[in-house]
């Protein structure tokens, strides 16, 4: 079939003119010598001769000038490789250059065909690590002052290191918003642990601070949605003003959403787009850039990534305003930018012949303040831009420079108050990764062999963009009832869908290392319990979902909060702040009576 994935032929092409070895020795070299000199570093000197001497290879920028964005290439028999990436001095924020030189980890030479040959000779159940992104407001509703939210973040890693769970806390864009990390970790149970530790550390923080949470998919309540004081927002905000300024259609969207919500006129994108999500990340196996790009393509646009998102989504309100139409907002509002279109794959400035252009581009011009969002390039408009915001996930070869982690990172699925639910679709994606990273070490990126394997094709086989947007738009208006189309074209509820991926697990994963049948089990039962426990009672309140051990996770969460709403006096479709509020309010002290105390 035909697929935007390089083949078997251009990957092996590559790796026999350039050994895989060689460049990981290169790459090395030079993150040890970049580390070393940006420690000291006090201008915008570039020594590449210095760091071409350390690396052992030639060292050439693709641009001559360094005071806009720019890619360092390293050399194997003449064949260039990216070594690293800088942002223009606007993106630098007032840093020397050598500290804002992210190193790029992915290995191009690294296939099918010698991925056994790495320090991870064969496939196994990777650890996962994941950021869940929340708001903060006082009961009344108003917004909470920049030291508050500073106080709320340090008291939550202090309840956080007695619980014995990561303490890592980070601002976001707005300025009552935070972002709290799951530690990498295997399994279902020790996620939803890990979860459940981090609700509690929440609910503690709030009892001292008096703050409230809102664990929702969108930012619910009324709010100008004030950003934070940091250069990286501003950049942000500059960056999608921007770009969306140069297609007309995307403006009317923002204003469309506007007066939807009733947000204030003047609010720039950023402050219309209200986002929470979940980001899940993988580690890829011998930082295989090709491997990555197989997994974007058929994990992240596959039927099990509309199932996950369909089962976290649950967030009918935006602004004090409840949706007309859909029970989930999150991507809807992700579509006023044009930064958040759908991608069909990230670039790959080595497997495609135009690929280092289009990446060095986004980086010099000033259209990507972040190196690794160069590699998120889009042209369906006519034009290359960055969709940094697309609903389905990003590579990254720019974390942990030290240890030279390269991951997949799914950006598709929306924050749930549920510990449960957001536990089963993270250690769901780590069974199905499993899948992927088996297949790709007997087939690289052929798809015709999964094609065949009608269940896997099923699982992971990769929808078209329309198709895949359309079933999104669907699970937006009916969340956990959605019927899902499989890349197959077979047509099941998630309760079949997950019924099935339990099976093929069962068959597929027998010897892979840390995966036992208890352990599919726990994940598979567990996510059916939720949909249609054997009991048959289902969750009807927001305090039967959260709290109850009976029913909680269970039932429709967006139909939930839409009741909720409603006998709180409000009327789906309508701008009613108080009535949103109370709902909010709701949630969290659900949240106190489950977790306060332990």
């Amino acid at each position: 079939m035909d697929s935007p994935l390089p083949s078997n032929d251009t990957t092996e092409a590559y790796s026999s003119r350039v050994p895989w070895q060689q460049i990981e020795q290169h790459k090395k070299r030079f993150n040890e010598k970049l580390k070393e000199l940006a420690a000291t570093a006090q201008d915008d000197e570039l020594p590449l001769a210095e760091l071409a001497e350390a690396a052992g290879t030639r060292i050439t920028t693709q641009y001559e000038t360094h005071e806009r964005g720019n890619v360092l290439l390293g050399y194997v028999n003449d064949v260039p490789f990216v070594l690293g990436s800088f942002v223009s001095s606007r993106f630098r924020f007032g840093k020397p250059l050598l500290k804002t030189i992210v190193p790029y980890n992915f290995n191009p030479a690294v296939n099918h065909t010698n991925l056994h040959e790495t320090e991870q000779p064969t496939s196994s159940l990777r650890a996962l690590g994941a950021e869940l992104e929340l708001g903060l407001y006082h009961r009344d509703g108003s917004a909470p002052s920049d030291q508050e939210v500073l106080r709320f973040a340090e008291l939550y890693r202090s309840h956080a290191r007695r619980l014995g769970i990561t303490p890592t806390v980070d601002r976001e864009a707005c300025m009552y918003q935070v972002e709290v990390h799951v530690a990498p970790g295997v399994g279902y149970q020790k996620t939803r642990a890990s979860i459940n530790g981090i609700m509690q550390a929440l609910i503690a923080a709030c009892e001292e601070t008096g703050l409230m949470t809102a664990i929702i998919a969108s930012y619910p309540i009324l709010s100008d949605f004030h950003l934070t004081d940091d250069p990286k927002v501003h950049s942000a905000v500059d960056v999608m003003t921007s770009a969306n300024a140069r297609f007309p259609e995307y403006l009317k969207r923002k204003a469309d959403v506007i007066a939807r919500y009733n947000i204030n006129a003047d609010a720039n994108i950023v402050e219309v787009f209200r986002n929470q999500g979940c980001h899940i990340h993988l580690d890829i196996a011998g930082r295989s850039e090709a491997l990555a790009l197989f997994t974007f393509y058929t994990m992240l646009r596959s039927a099990t990534a509309l199932a996950n998102s369909a089962l976290l989504k649950g967030s009918p309100f935006v602004n004090g305003t409840c949706d007309p139409e859909l029970l989930c907002t999150r991507e809807f509002l992700r579509q006023t930018t044009v930064t958040g279109r759908y991608l069909e794959m990230p670039i790959t400035p080595h497997l495609q012949p135009d690929g280092l252009a289009r990446y060095s581009y986004l980086i010099h011009s000033e259209q990507a303040n972040a190196v690794a969002r160069a590699m998120l390039c889009d042209g369906s408009l006519g034009e290359d831009i960055s969709v940094m915001h697309n609903p389905i996930g990003r590579i990254r070869p720019d974390l942990s420079p030290s240890k030279r982690i390269c991951t997949m990172e799914s950006t598709g699925m929306p924050t749930n108050i549920s510990a449960s639910r957001q536990a089963a679709a993270l250690t769901d994606f780590e069974f199905t990764h499993v899948l992927i990273e088996n297949y790709f070490r007997k087939h690289g990126t052929n798809l015709e062999p999964m094609m065949e394997d009608k269940t896997l094709w099923a699982i992971v086989g990769p929808l078209s963009t329309e198709k895949y947007a359309a079933q999104q738009d669907l699970s937006d208006r009916y969340c956990t009832d959605v019927e899902i189309e499989t890349a197959a074209g077979t047509k099941m509820s998630l309760v079949e869908f997950y019924e099935m991926k339990r099976r093929y697990m069962h068959r597929k994963l027998i010897g892979v290392p840390g995966v036992t049948p208890r352990d599919i089990d726990e994940v598979y039962t567990s996510l059916n319990r939720m949909l249609e426990p054997p009991s048959g009672i289902v969750a009807e309140t927001i305090e039967q979902y959260i709290a109850d051990p009976t029913c909680r996770s269970t039932g429709n969460y967006g139909r939930i909060l839409i009741n909720a709403f409603e006998e709180e006096g409000g009327v789906v479709g309508t701008h009613n702040p108080d009535a949103v509020l109370r709902v909010a309010n709701r949630m969290h002290d659900a949240l106190v009576q489950r977790y306060k105390g332990g």
